[in-house]
């Protein structure tokens, strides 16, 4: 039997860019789990009178979805907060670079990076469990992969 080569998430980290140059990355405070990016490519429909049985297929764009992330909300800290953060990029419209950074787990092909737009979900609360946000990132282009520098 061979062993899994599977890793837990945990040290994963999903990063913000600033859009310096040199761009800085810094990890997204308390993110809690995420989903994505969920690529995929539209199909068309090459079928036409010769085709017999079965229809034909040709790929057409691809589409680098999105990223899912449930975080423990810190509207004090810069990467959720107004001025630097998730709300500030998502209020002022700004395609920014993310990365999923998984060098933590894995001594290659560790980064998946790719810009997107911010939208924020809902803040839920209880009062026996930390207040959450949900934010998903909308992937405006490709997503690369690629070993950390």
């Amino acid at each position: 039997m061979t062993a899994t080569t599977g890793k837990a998430g945990r040290g994963t980290l999903l990063k913000m860019g600033d859009g310096g140059g040199p761009e800085i990355f810094t990890a997204i405070a308390n993110v809690a789990n995420f989903n994505g990016p969920n690529e995929s490519m539209t199909m068309l429909d090459g079928t036409h009178l010769s085709s017999g049985d079965f229809m034909e297929k040709i790929p057409g764009m691809k589409d680098g979805g999105q990223v899912a992330m449930t975080c423990h909300f810190d509207p004090t800290h810069a990467t959720h907060d107004a001025t630097t953060g998730l709300k500030k990029k998502f209020d002022d419209k700004i395609l920014t670079n993310f990365r999923l950074d998984f060098s933590a787990i894995w001594a290659t092909n560790n980064l998946v990076s790719f810009a997107a737009y911010v939208n924020l979900g809902q803040i839920q609360g209880s009062p026996n469990e930390i207040i959450t946000r949900s934010v998903t990132l909308e992937v405006s282009g490709a997503v690369t992969w690629s070993t950390a520098a």
